[in-house]
């Protein structure tokens, strides 16, 4: 006897780990990447006298460093909605298609059912 798979939903699909630990290295090293520009940055607006550019730079270079490795740490656990996946066309019943739909038109006129 033939065993039916189950379609997986597509919102309910992982991301491999592979692509998944790609991501979370493609974020942390952007996160990183501002922070090592804007320390700099930091010291040369502090140095000028722009005081409020230099204080929101160096903030961002002491702070990020945490969001980065927060969001680094992130690993995807989704899982499966509990219950038994069906098929969408599994559900459809024997008259219940989009053809047999699509080539009935509404009546229109005095006697059309509301």
């Amino acid at each position: 006897m033939r065993r039916k798979k189950v379609a997986q939903g597509v919102t309910t699909v992982r991301r491999s780990p592979k692509e998944d630990r790609e991501q979370r290295m493609r974020s942390y090293a952007i996160a990183m990447s501002i922070r090592t520009v804007s320390f700099p940055l930091a010291v040369w607006a502090l140095l000028s006298g722009w005081t409020v550019i230099g204080i929101v730079l160096a903030l961002a270079a002491t702070f990020l460093p945490q969001v980065a490795v927060m969001t680094a740490n992130a690993v995807d656990h989704r899982t499966a909605p509990a219950g038994h996946l069906t098929s969408p066309t599994r559900m459809l019943g024997p008259g219940d298609s989009t053809t047999s739909r699509e080539t009935t038109t509404p009546r229109d006129g005095p006697d059309a059912e509301l």
